[in-house]
């Protein structure tokens, strides 16, 4: 998983190769290792069924004479869909052998943990439930005499179990086994097996997919936020973080190219100087423009959009330069950019590229509801302006990301809102 991640770090090539390797992998462990264990005899009770040559159904022959299966191809040369029908299969405690079962399992758990974060659609829903199935077989198998318990039964609960330890999930789960099982009978054990599995996983670490967040870092915020949030305000988180940067309306080359390059700030807010003020007002006032984004300015710098003077472009000299396409992606590089000296002394005008309608709220909201505005309407910045208007005030005195409504991130900032939580605890 940490090389999966690593490798996609680094390029599309890189995440076709991995993708590429892993197919392959996945296809000669799948053909090679049914070679490893030994023929069964069919069952005389399904001599119309077994063996199957074909994709679907059960029992394949593979390399086996006739009237024989292999029973580890029947569960690895097949869908999954199939494979988890015969593992949850009742009444066939001879159907599979313990080592085909043990290196079914022991497959799937290495293919799991090599092919979840690769560039290809794929999940750990169906693997867990074979992985869990696989292991609760085995353990129906290792109990032999001991029980009168169904081999299918304890694959079942094998799979609700690592589910429930792996994923956290209980409600859906209940239903998901109830309607592959299609068995009213089973859902209290099932449900005991899964508040039992829920609650030993919570008690070691988070769940697969708290953890996978936080290995790529991606800024997840939580549902709810947290009590202390309420009596923090988002103009206190502004004033621990570094002054936010802003460009003009029309801006200066050499200007734009400085700012990219020496941050990685992804947007940036557009300031206009010079606004002539409604009535009443003596002084010229400052306005805020909007929003533009760091992929919006590299494109106007490899497009080479630079004016001789400062002046506003109009709107169709922007259509005939860039189209929506270009203006969706997102994979510019400042680096991949190459501005001469005479360059550097032009301009841009940003206005056609900024979003002038971009979310904003005033410093002395809480913090709480900011993150509830930022998880509900799915931002990506958030525009903090002043409460007062005053001469020589900036109109936006900072910017919210994901990353700054994270509570982990607001508690290393300010470290006595830990001390009051723990207070509240007590």
């Amino acid at each position: 998983m940490f090389g999966a991640t690593t490798l996609i770090v680094k390029g599309k090539m890189h995440k076709l190769l991995l993708a590429l390797s892993v197919s392959v992998f996945t296809s000669v462990c799948q053909y090679c290792l049914p070679f490893l264990v030994d023929c069964k005899a069919c069952d005389p009770s399904f001599p119309e069924t077994c063996p199957t040559n074909g994709r679907s159904g059960n029992f394949k022959q593979f390399n086996c004479p006739n009237g024989h299966y292999n029973d580890l191809a029947t569960l690895l040369l097949t869908t999954n869909d199939d494979a988890v029908r015969n593992i949850f299969s009742s009444n066939t405690p001879t159907e599979f052998q313990p080592s085909s079962i043990l290196i079914f399992f022991i497959l799937y758990c290495i293919l799991g943990l090599i092919t979840f974060g690769i560039a290809v659609p794929s999940g750990l829903f169906l693997p867990i439930i074979l992985m869990g199935s696989a292991y609760g077989r085995l353990l129906g198998m290792a109990m032999g005499s001991y029980t009168n318990i169904d081999q299918g039964l304890y694959a079942v609960l094998g799979a609700a179990s690592l589910m429930a330890g792996s994923m956290r999930m209980t409600v859906s789960l209940c239903v998901i086994f109830l309607e592959l099982t299609n068995n009213l009978l089973l859902l209290p054990i099932t449900m005991i097996v899964l508040l039992i599995a829920k609650t030993v996983g919570d008690s070691f670490n988070p769940s697969i997919y708290e953890i996978i967040l936080e290995l790529k870092g991606l800024p997840f915020l939580d549902a709810h936020p947290e009590p202390w949030m309420r009596t923090l305000t988002v103009g206190e988180l502004i004033d621990a973080k570094p002054p936010v940067i802003t460009l003009s309306g029309i801006e200066k080359v050499s200007q734009i190219v400085d700012v990219l390059r020496n941050t990685t700030h992804n947007g940036f807010p557009v300031l206009d100087e010079g606004v002539v003020p409604p009535s009443g007002l003596a002084n010229v006032a400052t306005e805020l423009h909007g929003l533009i984004l760091r992929a919006h300015l590299v494109l106007a710098l490899k497009k080479k959009w630079f004016l001789q003077e400062k002046r506003r472009t109009e709107e169709w000299e922007v259509r005939e330069k860039f189209s929506w396409v270009e203006l969706a992606e997102r994979e510019g590089k400042i680096e991949e950019v190459a501005v001469t000296s005479e360059e550097m002394e032009m301009y841009i005008d940003l206005h056609p590229l900024t979003n002038t309608t971009p979310y904003t709220v005033i410093e002395s909201m809480s913090v709480a509801k900011a993150m509830v505005l930022f998880r509900q309407v799915g931002l990506r910045h958030l525009l903090v302006v002043p409460k007062y208007e005053a001469a020589g005030v900036s109109p936006v005195v900072g910017i919210l990301t994901r990353q700054d409504l994270r509570a982990f991130n607001i508690l290393t900032a300010f470290p006595h809102l830990e001390r009051s939580k723990s207070g509240q605890k007590h």
